[in-house]
Parts: structure tokens; sequence; C-alpha cells
């Protein structure tokens, strides 16, 4: 007798599963076929959610987030999937997921921030001026090793021991040769392996990020080092983010057909990471500006493989999201003429790169980038570029389906500009959402009923 797939035991069709392919096609390809395969799917025996995350099964948090209302959520809606290739649907739980586990590091790290520092600070109060002398020093040598020997995951751990057990620490003083340069390390020794098909293990990227992170625990300072790129020197946040938001330039010269995403997830850790202690070394300065300009600089339309694009562009939001956030707690940052000269190339580029998801998240971030929006916004110029095709109008009526921002562009003179453009169809959509509109004069006090 033969055998149909359905007839199969569940643990042999979660076996096959796993094989299907990446965690997002394998719910493309068998959600909304029937009840049974929808809630195998979603089973955390299968454990395909925390794949899609990159986490492994025996991590300490791996229940946690199980049990958490968000995936809780998540799985519900996609036990209720009836349509096979429903995109929509899938991309915005997943894309809720990734958002969730930013969130999560992004809070375990806030709490466990003093305990480093003080953690380290102790062990260092217990040294006298010679036991200091010394151990920095034989951390400067081990790093020179480091340097100049192959890598090896013995020699980072001894460096990561000499810092959180004995309390070593790299400094230099101001007239002193850097014979160790974080920012350049950082990018040889992990952001270079992005896009590399050299093949890493996990526990050497693992080990990497230990080391810079607790390197920077015993000196945040190092997190100013600098590096070329094109003739500029920047420090280590520049290159994270450009690890994030600009993967296809920063690290090669060549078309990007893979991503480590073993290596993407530890520089999306070491960032998370970095955030903290950069608050907490510019805690008088309006650092948030200086990073979220940078930031704005970089989003860009990244091609990148298909698989990890959802990953990918949540996580940018995400972090941009954080940043943001920084960015309005900041009570002495004002939004000045560079901010706002640099606020309108960004919409520009919003815009034309048909970015919804950022700009609606940078557009509900707060009050007063929300009046940038009304200093820089330009109908007739958006106007044009969002007609040009099919894919620049469904980016046109995404931005009018959105309430808050909806409210902001039937203040403009949206309505005219439309009008004059003959947009017959956006113009009875706008009308349909605010009705008020026909009440409206444009410049020449000529109302829309005439």
């Amino acid at each position: 007798m033969s055998t149909t797939f359905e007839a199969l035991p569940d643990e042999i069709l979660m076996i096959i599963l796993q094989y299907s392919g990446n965690v997002y096609n394998i719910f493309r390809t068998f959600s909304g076929l029937n009840k049974r395969l929808n809630n195998i799917l979603v089973d955390r025996r299968l454990h395909l959610l925390t794949d899609f995350l990159y986490m492994h099964y025996n991590d300490k948090y791996v229940n946690y987030y199980y049990n958490s209302a968000v995936f809780h959520n998540v799985s519900q809606q996609l036990l209720s999937i009836i349509i096979t290739e429903n995109d929509k649907v899938l991309r915005q739980c997943f894309q809720s997921l990734v958002i969730f586990h930013i969130k999560e590091k992004t809070n375990r790290l806030k709490d466990k921030f003093k305990c480093y520092i003080e953690h380290f600070q102790s062990i260092r109060l217990l040294l006298t001026n010679d036991e200091t002398r010394n151990i920095d020093e034989e951390l400067k040598n081990s790093l020179k090793n480091l340097k100049n020997c192959p890598i090896s995951i013995k020699n980072i751990e001894q460096i990561v021991s000499l810092i959180l057990t004995k309390g070593a620490r790299l400094e230099y003083n101001d007239s002193e040769f850097h014979e160790f340069n974080l920012a350049k390390a950082i990018n040889g020794l992990l952001l270079a392996k992005l896009n590399s098909i050299e093949y890493s293990t996990q526990r050497l990227i693992n080990s990497l990020v230990q080391m810079f992170k607790s390197l920077i625990i015993s000196n945040p300072n190092l997190l100013q080092d600098q590096d070329w790129f094109y003739y500029d020197g920047y420090s280590v946040h520049f290159f994270l983010y450009c690890s994030m938001y600009q993967i296809n330039t920063i690290h090669s010269d060549r078309t990007i057909t893979s991503i480590n995403m073993e290596c993407y997830q530890a520089i999306l850790d070491l960032l998370l990471f970095t955030i903290q202690f950069l608050k907490h070394l510019f805690r008088n300065e309006v650092w948030a500006k200086i990073y979220l300009l940078d930031i704005f600089n970089m989003i860009t339309l990244t091609n990148v493989v298909t698989k990890h694009e959802i990953f990918i562009e949540a996580s940018q939001i995400e972090i941009l999201n954080i940043i943001l956030n920084e960015y309005s707690l900041e009570d002495k940052i004002l939004f000045d003429k560079e901010f706002n000269d640099m606020f309108q190339q960004i919409l520009d580029n919003l815009i034309e790169n048909n970015r919804v998801h950022t700009l609606l998240l940078i557009y509900h971030a707060n009050e007063r980038i929300r009046n940038l929006f009304q200093n820089s916004w330009n109908n007739e110029k958006y106007v044009n570029i969002m007609t040009k095709n099919r894919t620049t109008r469904q980016f046109f009526h995404a931005l009018l389906n959105d309430e808050l921002l909806r409210t902001w562009l039937t203040s403009t003179d949206l309505l005219f500009v439309l009008l004059q453009k003959k947009e017959y169809e956006l113009v009875k959509k706008l009308l349909k959402l605010s009705p008020s509109l026909v009440y409206q004069c444009d410049d020449d006090a000529s109302d829309i009923k005439t």
C-alpha cells in the first residue's frame, strides 16, 4: 500500500520539515495547507521560531521566549493562516519576533551594564600599583601576539581572563603609540567575515565578541579608536552601523551572494552592547545625535540574500528605533540647521527607495521629528516620485493608510497637487479618508468643489 505525506506521524514530518529549506520558506510552503501542519510548524519541539532567530535549542532563554506574550500571539496568528503563501502575514509575524528578540537583548544588557563595570572595578581596586603595571603590560603583550600570530580561541580566552578575572586594562597615554586599535581589530577580525566565504566556527566568533566586550568593559574610551574608511577616520560605532545598514558596500567590492548570519548576529550583539557604553562614555554630550545622523546617512535600499531579508530589515528598524528613543530622551538636543539639512536628504532617500517601514517608524518616533516632516516635505516632488510606477504607487497608498501620517499629509496641499497631475484615483482615496478636504482652498483661494 502506498503512503501519503499526511499519513506520516508528526515526528517524521518534523524531520522532513527541518530539511525543507530556511524557516521562512518552510512556513511559506506548508502553512495554511491544513490545521495539522499549522500545529506542527509552531510546535516548540521543532523549534522553527527560535531557529529563525538563530538561537540554539539549548539556549537558556528559549523557554522564556516560547512562554512570552509575543511568541504566543505570533503562534496564534500562524495557526490561523488558511491561505498558503500569505507573505504579508508571515512577514509581519517574523518581523515581530526579531524586534522582540532585539528588545530582550537590549533589556538584559541594561540590567547587567552596571554589574559589568562594578565587577571589573572591584577587581582592579584590589591590585597594588606594581600588580596593575604588570597585569596591564601582560595584556598589551597578549594583544600584540594576537596581531602577529594566527588567531586561536586559547589566546582569545587568555585575554578575556586577564581582563575579567585579573583586572587588566588596556590604556595608553595621549603621546603613546597605539599598538592595538579596537576599531581596526573589530574590522579585521570580525566585520570582515560578514561577507566572507571563509568558514568561521561559531565558537571563534563568540570568543572574539567576548574579547571585544571585555576590552570595552575595562576601558570604554577604546570605543573612540579610529580606523580609515576611504579618506576619513571613523570610530567603532560607525563600522558596526555600516555592517548593519550597508552590508553590500562596507566590507566588499564585489556582488554579495551570501551573508554569514552567525557573524551578523555577533555584530548585532556587539552593537547593542556598545550602545550602553556610549551612553555611559558620552553621558554629558549629545552622543545620540551623532550616531543617529550616522545611521540616517546609511539607510539605503540594501539588496540582501532573500532568505535573510526579513531578519536584517527588522534588525535595521529596531536598531534605528533604539537610537531614536535615546535621541528623544536627550533634552539638550536641538534640531539645528545641520540636522534639518540632513533630514531632507534622508527623506528623499527613503521615498526614492520605497522604504515605507523605516519612514513610518521615524515618523511615529516622537512629535519633534514629525515637525521635521512638516518642514521637509515637498508634495510636488514626492508625488512625482510616488506615481512613477505600480511599486511606487503601492508605497504612496501605504503612507495614506497610516492613520497618524495621513492626518499630517491631508493638512498640506497634497490634494491640489494630485488634481493638477490628474491622479484621480488617489484623489478619490484621499477624499474618502478625509471628506473635510472638499472644503479646502489652494493658494489662489480656489476651493476643491470648483
